[in-house]
């Protein structure tokens, strides 16, 4: 007989409720039985951070960021995010933009000499669908002024 220790817990955690992915979003996912999900006695849901929560973490993460003009643009950047994961629950997009690709947007834009489009466009732009890249890309206009180049704004129709 195996005793827990009093303080033991276990948790997982699943994209697909056990339900499994028919869409192809979480390849790899297997569906779990229903004997195996009675075995969980509490099943919850975690939503995406607050804006506010989700930038401090980010920041906790990227220290040089830490001034002013560093905080309004990590607040631009988990903008954009918010943006990627409403549009990704409405249906509008595929490809959603997590905290840590946010934390990891903010590293790469440091080895890029604070260049955030460049950044943005490496890290996370170009893992979208080609066709979706200029909605991803609108989002970054609407949080920092600036078009990228993939920006439907700069479309040559021909």
């Amino acid at each position: 007989m195996i005793r827990a220790n009093p303080y033991f817990r276990l948790f997982s955690t699943t994209n697909t409720i056990g339900l499994g992915d028919t869409t192809g979003l979480y390849h790899g996912t297997q569906q779990i039985n229903q004997g195996q999900m009675d075995r969980w006695s509490i099943v919850t849901t975690l939503n995406y951070l607050d804006h506010d929560v989700e930038a401090a973490i980010v920041l906790a993460k990227n220290p040089s960021y830490d001034t002013p003009e560093g905080k309004r643009t990590l607040a631009a950047m988990v903008r954009v995010a918010d943006m990627t994961r409403n549009a990704f629950m409405n249906g509008d997009i595929s490809t959603v933009m997590s905290p840590r690709t946010v934390i990891t947007w903010a590293q790469n834009a440091e080895i890029f000499d604070r260049d955030i489009g460049l950044a943005f466009r490496l890290t996370f732009l170009n893992k979208c669908d080609e066709l979706e890249r200029p909605t991803v890309a609108e989002f970054f206009q609407r949080a920092f002024g600036t078009d990228l180049p993939e920006s439907a704004a700069r479309v040559k129709v021909a």
